[in-house]
């Protein structure tokens, strides 16, 4: 997605989070753990992919790195990104 501050770029807004001073060391360690979890589930996933595309012949790292998702692609991803975002306020409220 193209960097900038066009509004229609952003669909999606988020509340700030209150002052990180204010978190108890449970919400901070909640966040990281939810982000850990995020984060396994995420490389074992790419990993199937990557294995299953490479043992197929189906694509090439170039094709990978060449790739630019459809403009619904890029508002689905922008939604999934904001949800986890939320999420994680969430855990710091």
């Amino acid at each position: 997605m193209a960097a900038g501050n066009d509004e229609s770029s952003r669909p999606f807004k988020l509340a700030r989070p209150h002052q990180l001073k204010e978190l108890g060391p449970d919400q901070l360690v909640a966040v990281i753990w939810r982000l850990a979890m995020e984060i396994c589930v995420l490389r074992d996933r790419l990993g199937t992919h990557e294995s299953l595309f490479a043992e197929k012949n189906l694509l090439s790292r170039d094709d990978i790195e060449a790739y630019s998702p459809s403009k619904d692609e890029s508002a689905a991803r922008l939604k999934a990104r904001t949800e986890l975002i939320e999420n994680i306020i969430n855990d710091l409220s």
